[in-house]
């Protein structure tokens, strides 16, 4: 069978809409014998005839009808997929995979990504839940593009930017003494039991948190080392214990949980992470969405120590 070529298919359809070479090479913008030829050419790729000739014209076979029905199909897929992978070329539609761990989800992550795919209706999400180093090496690999989580450390080849930021609150258990005046102070935690999270890679919030008690003079007060935000608050519901938190968390609602602002404490920093080099579109895309919509200024930092932000 000789190859087919799309122009092959489009005249094949103009002629079958015509039922005339005549009107068809008009409508073309072609003269009729080089359109003779290709029709010709393209019954021979087929191995069966096409038209019939007709006193006025021509009319399709069995066959010509068959093939105009996957013709039509045919030139429609193509024009969906050239106009898809323009989309994609400008960062409107393919498939977005991003990577998350811990409260983010709760409020920041979600109110971004909506923002951005409100106005991408070809853009697919795929959210998957990785720990920061997991993130790191799936972005590397090609297998994630964004990553979302607090206290990144700098990786060669990948760039940390910083995309929001919210307050912290202090997670207390039902009718604690703390939750009469509306708000605490870090030196309210000296005299409590403290649950840290999250437990793995380090930095992470848990070290922000001791850090802050240290600055304000005093150690921290820990008991418990929980895995995530939903496990401490677990802690702060079951045990009576208390908890350092973001303001997303307070999303969370958990029987016997309640919250008040740390005043004196600076925001915490919401951050992603993607390639350095070869971004994709689509990440180019959302980033851009993130500096014409986000408050945040934007800072970014690429391999090197430790960047705490």
């Amino acid at each position: 069978m000789l190859p087919v070529d799309l122009r092959q298919f489009e005249c094949f359809i103009a002629v079958a809409e015509e039922g005339n070479v005549s009107r068809a090479a008009a409508r073309l913008h072609m003269t009729q014998p080089p359109l003779t030829r290709r029709i010709a050419r393209l019954e021979r790729s087929v191995g069966v005839r096409l038209f019939t000739r007709t006193p006025s014209g021509v009319e399709l076979t069995e066959a010509g009808a068959v093939l105009l029905d996957r013709a039509h199909r045919i030139m429609q897929l193509t024009e969906y997929a050239i106009d898809r992978a323009r989309l994609a070329d400008a960062g409107q539609a393919g498939s977005l995979v991003v990577g998350y761990f811990g409260s983010p989800m709760f409020d920041a992550v979600p109110r971004l990504l909506r923002g951005f795919l409100k106005t991408r209706p070809t853009v697919s999400l795929v959210l998957e839940r990785a720990p920061k180093n997991v993130q790191a090496d799936a972005i590397r690999d090609g297998r994630m593009h964004l990553g979302f989580s607090r206290q990144y450390r700098s990786e060669p080849g990948l760039v940390v930017r910083r995309v929001a930021s919210e307050p912290l609150y202090l997670a207390l258990p039902e009718g604690h003494p703390l939750l009469k005046a509306g708000k605490a102070e870090l030196a309210d935690l000296r005299e409590q039991q403290l649950v840290l999270f999250p437990t793995g890679p380090r930095p992470s919030f848990a070290d922000e948190v001791t850090q802050l008690c240290a600055q304000a003079g005093f150690s921290a007060p820990v008991v418990r080392e929980a895995g995530d935000v939903l496990t401490a608050l677990g802690y702060v519901a079951s045990a009576g214990f208390c908890s350092v938190v973001p303001r997303s968390a307070t999303r969370v609602t958990l029987p016997g949980v309640d919250f008040v602002p740390l005043s004196d404490t600076p925001p915490e920093g919401l951050s992603c992470l993607y390639r350095a080099d070869n971004v994709p579109a689509l990440v180019r895309s959302f980033l851009d969405h993130v500096s014409t919509t986000s408050s945040e200024p934007e800072t970014t930092a690429e391999s090197g120590p430790r960047v705490s932000i």
